[in-house]
């Protein structure tokens, strides 16, 4: 097992030897993230380092084993994808890419705070490479986002991580969990904040819908299936426990974001968009089966936020892969897209019939009936949502390409792993009729809406901008601004307004993230000097 670690977290970045050798490079972008799914299966054990930072750790445990296996699956589909999809640009790519890998693979086996957070901000820089690969303005831009949310979530995580240091050092993430006290509150509301900017949670979702039309598709698949996924780990691991109150205030926040991306993207007319804002509806159910685990973490919560890891993250790289398929140009390319689509959605005997099935129960044992109402609402939204998305992709019938294996195998993947994984941990995966109708009625109302909608004013939904949020604060601030210059009150003449611009990837680059990394690297370095062999 401690091999096996060591190799999970060393072979991408050995990977780096073989950039400018193409037919090394193609088999390890596929080979490199398979430890990871080794781990998932073979059990717990661990790495330990104790000459390195303050005595640094890996592990495999139970809480991230669903991770590592949707990890592994994952990047190993995306990555042969990319290797036959991106041409004379794999070289670059492929340098971002797995130094991505390398940082997630860090975050997911780390054992301690310190080991997370080298791990999540090499993840975090590392993936400013695969948005803007392409190279134009509008991947600049989404770039310039993408790095100026991230800022703003690493500063409040660091902020969480010092204050938890203060108090209980470079601890175990185990034994953390067990001395976390009512004194941790405003570090685990900082931590929970910074990781929900990962995890596309509303209002700190803006970087999602600019990020992934951009990208690369093999990027914009492991972007949302994977990585937006250790945000979630994040919170687990560094904010296990929280007041009632708060839990429930996670809980409607995750069914507002579940309803808002939902409707934002129905107002979307290219088919990336569309999936990124599906990708921020589903997070809002994984922020809500967060906030159950985290008042039940004994009940089936524990075991529901593994089962939706797997289900939205497999159902989400197919889809993603799909927008490079051409979908519209034949029946099979339809089928490989409606099935990941209708999991989603969480039609009977699915993938996502089982994931919202797991947290509807776990929903009753903690008493938020409210909540669970709401779910089968959200249901319908995704439904207009994925409908609007079938419309776009089957208009796509140009550039047609032979169908990579890696789209039907994932497909498959998020078809049957989800259900594996369930039978694999003992629990019942026994629909009851109930259950059954759950999954059946959304889709009934989500069409009858559809078909009056259509029938009223055919055509596209009312349009949203990309980025929706950030698009109008910075359209409002340009009416203020203009307001403002045209009063003509001499006690305002000293004042000026600069217009809005974010700021460029090079000056930030400097800023809190790799101030944090760069620190953490001195000290690993002097503690080396001063306590190694």
């Amino acid at each position: 097992m401690t091999s096996l670690i060591a190799l999970a977290l060393l072979l991408p970045l050995l990977a780096l030897a073989v950039l400018r050798r193409p037919r090394l490079l193609r088999p390890a972008l596929v080979l490199a993230p398979l430890p990871l799914a080794a781990l998932a299966w073979v059990g717990q054990g661990s790495l330990s380092l104790p000459a390195m930072l303050f005595g640094t750790g890996y592990a495999v445990d139970p809480d991230t084993r669903p991770f590592l296996l949707l990890a592994g699956v994952g990047w190993s589909l995306a990555g042969a994808y990319a290797g036959r999809r991106l041409g004379p640009g794999l070289p670059r790519f492929a340098a971002f890419w797995l130094l991505t890998l390398a940082g997630q693979a860090g975050a997911l086996l780390a054992a301690d705070i310190a080991a997370f957070y080298t791990g999540y901000v090499l993840m975090t820089l590392a993936a400013y490479g695969l948005v803007v690969h392409s190279g134009e303005s509008r991947a600049r831009h989404a770039g310039r986002v993408y790095l100026t949310l991230a800022f703003i979530g690493e500063a409040m995580v660091l902020s969480g991580l010092l204050l938890l240091g203060a108090r209980h050092g470079n601890v175990e993430f185990v034994r953390l969990a067990e001395s976390l006290s009512s004194a941790d509150g405003p570090a685990s509301l900082l931590l929970v904040a910074g990781f929900a900017v990962k995890l596309g949670i509303f209002p700190l979702h803006v970087w999602l819908p600019l990020a992934h039309p951009v990208a690369p598709v093999p990027a914009s698949a492991v972007l949302s299936g994977v990585i937006v996924k250790t945000g979630l780990l994040g919170m687990m691991r560094l904010a296990p426990a929280g007041g009632a109150d708060f839990d429930v205030a996670l809980a409607w926040l995750g069914l507002f974001t579940a309803f808002y991306g939902a409707l934002a993207g129905l107002g979307q007319a290219r088919l990336k968009t569309v999936l990124a804002y599906s990708t921020i509806s589903q997070a809002g159910l994984l922020l809500i089966a967060f906030a159950v685990w985290r008042q039940a973490p004994g009940t089936a919560a524990a075991s529901v936020l593994g089962v939706f890891v797997l289900h939205h993250g497999l159902n989400k790289i197919a889809l993603f892969l799909a927008a490079g398929g051409t979908v519209g140009a034949g029946w099979l390319r339809g089928i490989l897209f409606a099935l990941p689509a209708l999991a989603l959605v969480g039609v009977p005997f699915s993938s996502g019939a089982l994931a919202k099935s797991e947290l509807k129960r776990a929903l009753a044992e903690v008493g938020w009936d409210g909540v669970t109402a709401g779910l089968g609402l959200a249901s319908v939204a995704t439904f207009l949502l994925l409908a609007h998305a079938w419309r776009l992709a089957r208009q796509d019938r140009e550039r047609v390409c032979p169908i990579h294996v890696a789209w039907p195998l994932a497909v498959l993947a998020g078809a049957l792993l989800p259900w594996l994984w369930a039978v694999g941990t003992g629990e019942p995966i026994g629909l009851r009729t109930v259950d059954v109708w759950q999954g059946v009625w959304p889709v009934l109302v989500g069409a009858v809406l559809l078909a009056l909608k259509w029938r009223v004013s055919p055509g596209r939904w009312p349009n949203v901008p990309e980025g929706d949020l950030l698009v109008w604060a910075v359209s409002l601030y340009a009416v203020v601004l203009r307001a403002w210059r045209c009063l003509r009150w001499p006690a305002l003449h000293p004042l000026s307004v600069r217009p809005l611009r974010l700021p460029d990837p090079g000056p930030a680059l400097a800023r809190l993230p790799v101030i944090g990394l760069g620190l953490l690297l001195v000290v690993a370095v002097l503690f080396w000097r001063l306590h190694g062999p």
